[in-house]
Formats: C-alpha cells, sequence, structure tokens
C-alpha cells in the first residue's frame, strides 16, 4: 500500500515543527474511542475541523462575551474571540516551530461549553445546580461539550471523539490568570482530565500553554477596544504605562504581547509567558478592564437580570422533568421552545434531569434563554 497523503505530512512536521516540546501529529496519545486515521487530514487538523463544523461552535456567534445582547454588529461575540484566540495561537506557533494546527483546534473548542450571558451566566449556572451536587466551570463543560453533547449535521450520536491533546488544552486553557509563564504538565495522565483544577493544572504540551496565555492576548485588547466603541471609557482615560508599554489600540497590545511571548520562549524553550515588564503592564490592563469597562453600570445594568433568568429558566425546566408538565403549544403541529427541549436537546441519554437541565441551558444563546425566558414566564392570552 502507497503512503498517505497524511503519512507524507506527519514526515513532513519533523522538520516544519522544530521546536524540542512540538507535539508531533504522529505521536497523539489518541481519541477516547479509536478509529481509523483520515487518508489526508492528520488527527489534529481533523479535531479543528469537526469543532469549525459542530452545532456548538455555530452557536458561539450569539453569545455574549463581555456585552450582553450587543445592537453593535461591531462587538466582539465569543466566536470571533474563538476565532482570534486560534489566529494569535498560530501565529505564535509557527514563529516558534510548534504545532499550530493543534493550537487552532484547541483554540477553536476552548470556549464551546460557556454558558449564555458570559460570565454572569456562568456564575448563575454554577449556583443554580450547586444545590444538586454539580459544578459549572466553562472549562470542565467545554470537556464535556465535545466528549459527550456536540453534534455535526448529518452524524449519529453526540461527541466529537477528539484527541487527547486538544481535550486537555481545551479543560486546561483558563485565561483569567495573572500567572508570567505557563510551563506543560508533560507527565498528565490522560485519564484524569476531569479533576482537572481550574487555574492551577497546566496543559499537557506547550501549544496548550500557548493558547492559555493567548485566551488572554485576545480579549484584553478587544475589550478595551470595544469599550471605546461603546463609549464606555475615552483613551485619555487608559494608564500611561499601558498605553506606553503595550499600546493604545488593539493591534498594537496584540502585536506587542505576541513578539514578547515569542522572545520569551527562546530564554525559556520549555515554557510560554511574558517578560517581568510586559507581564506587569498586562496585570494593569487588565485592571483597568476589570474595574473600568467589566463593573461599569452601563455593562452591570443588565447583569443582574440575566442571572435571574438563568436561574428561574432551570427551575422551571427541572420542575418540567421531574413533574412532567404539559409544555404544548396552541397550534397543532408547532413545536414550543420546551418541546424542542424534550425532543431534541443537546444532553447525555440517561443524565440526571439537572445534569440534562444544565447541559440545555448552557447551550442556549443569549437570544435563545431569552426566547425560553419569555414563553414560560411572560403572560400570553388565549387564541
Amino acid at each position: 500500500m502507497s503512503t498517505s497523503i497524511r503519512q507524507r505530512r506527519e514526515k513532513l512536521e519533523c522538520q516544519i515543527f522544530f521546536h524540542p516540546h512540538a507535539t508531533l501529529s504522529a505521536r497523539s496519545k489518541g481519541r477516547l474511542e479509536p478509529e481509523p486515521p483520515n487518508s489526508v487530514r492528520t488527527v489534529f487538523e481533523r479535531d479543528g475541523q469537526r469543532i469549525l463544523h459542530s452545532l456548538s461552535f455555530r452557536r458561539l456567534r450569539h453569545k455574549t462575551q463581555v456585552f450582553l445582547l450587543p445592537e453593535n454588529d461591531h462587538i466582539a461575540t465569543r466566536m470571533e474571540h474563538a476565532l482570534y484566540v486560534a489566529s494569535i495561537s498560530a501565529t505564535v506557533a509557527r514563529a516558534l516551530g510548534l504545532n499550530s494546527d493543534l493550537v487552532n483546534a484547541i483554540a477553536l473548542g476552548h470556549d464551546l461549553g460557556h454558558a449564555p450571558f458570559g460570565h454572569e451566566g456562568e456564575q448563575a449556572l454554577n449556583e443554580v445546580v450547586e444545590p444538586f451536587g454539580l459544578k459549572f466551570e466553562h472549562e470542565l463543560h467545554s470537556l464535556r461539550t465535545v466528549d459527550h453533547l456536540a453534534k455535526i449535521i448529518g452524524k449519529q450520536g453526540a461527541g466529537l471523539n477528539l484527541s487527547f491533546e486538544v481535550r486537555d488544552g481545551i479543560v486546561s486553557h483558563y485565561g483569567e490568570t495573572a500567572e508570567p509563564l505557563v510551563e506543560p504538565d508533560l507527565d498528565k495522565d490522560p485519564s484524569g482530565l476531569y479533576q482537572t483544577r481550574r487555574g492551577v493544572s497546566k496543559p499537557a504540551t506547550l501549544e496548550g500553554c500557548i493558547v492559555r496565555i493567548a485566551d488572554r492576548v485576545a480579549y484584553l485588547g478587544r475589550d478595551l477596544e470595544d469599550a471605546l466603541r461603546a463609549h464606555l471609557i475615552k483613551t485619555d482615560d487608559v494608564p500611561l504605562g499601558v498605553k506606553n508599554t503595550l499600546g493604545a489600540t488593539n493591534g498594537q497590545i496584540v502585536g506587542t504581547l505576541v513578539e514578547d511571548l515569542i522572545e520569551g520562549n527562546h530564554n525559556h524553550p520549555g515554557a510560554i509567558g511574558f517578560s517581568r515588564e510586559i507581564n506587569s503592564a498586562v496585570r494593569s490592563l487588565y485592571e483597568f478592564n476589570y474595574n473600568r469597562i467589566y463593573l461599569h453600570p452601563r455593562v452591570k445594568r443588565h447583569s443582574e437580570n440575566a442571572r435571574r433568568i438563568l436561574k428561574l429558566l432551570f427551575e422551571r425546566l427541572y420542575e418540567y422533568l421531574t413533574d412532567g408538565d404539559d409544555f404544548k403549544g396552541d397550534k397543532p403541529g408547532v413545536f414550543t421552545q420546551l418541546e424542542y427541549f424534550v425532543r431534541y436537546t443537546e444532553c447525555e441519554q440517561g443524565a440526571d434531569p439537572a445534569q440534562v437541565v444544565m447541559d440545555f441551558i448552557s447551550g442556549m444563546t443569549d437570544n435563545y434563554a431569552v426566547r425560553c425566558f419569555e414563553e414560560l414566564y411572560i403572560p400570553r392570552g388565549i387564541r
């Protein structure tokens, strides 16, 4: 049998990925369920395309990044954030001789499990499931999504059956830390991914470390740019030290941080991170964004309503699953949102009712959550 295109590409990787810690496709630790390799695509390229074509990724275009239900088309959504992380990660990986297909797949999938309404939604969902012995963290739920929930049109069953390296990068991506350097855990046990500790457990690959840092690179400057566009702040409000060190625009900030990451790895080949001066400026920018943007009255105005929407949705949907209430619509043959919930929701077969509802709500877009809430709680006249 002649050598496949994929095998020729895997040999070429040995020349292209020259970094001593590069992750080669041919040395992947494998998938959850063994399956025949593709004749053309490498394992990580295949994973990236599975994520890209999943319904879970498609819904990210209507999920909040920072600003809830933005009416301005130029405000970033969670899908755009994922694409920015993928682009930044690939730039760093190529410059260092690391696997760009692996970072692309991790970046595209890192937020697949995020709840609607951004981090406000994440906190609300975690609070409401805690009494049931559950925990909602979007990193762990992103892993659950790719393992058990995500669907591709035309494919039977759920779950994307991704490689260990991509799954590990997704669950270990936590981007809210201020760590100056991230060093991979090269001896990580593939069976322990669901015991990942948020912000503590390190990725198993240097490529996963790149995505963990690039997540921060992608949102800091972009959130600043979106806030300026929304007139929440003015350019003069940005600390002078940040502007002098990182730049005043998203493009300048990303460019500065990417160059620093690349140069820093030359000094510390086994880790990815910022120099001391740049890391100090990054922390200053994060603190500015947090206090002046994320806590801005116009941003927080609807946060409590968003939290209440998710909590009330959970309560009513849980009641339906446990009590068997009738939610059929008034018009024959027309599904209500809740009939859709019963018939088509992405959930694990046989899971506990609280888990099923958590899975369903976490997969909602912002707009869909609002529509479901209106259907459940807004009175309607008899037709």
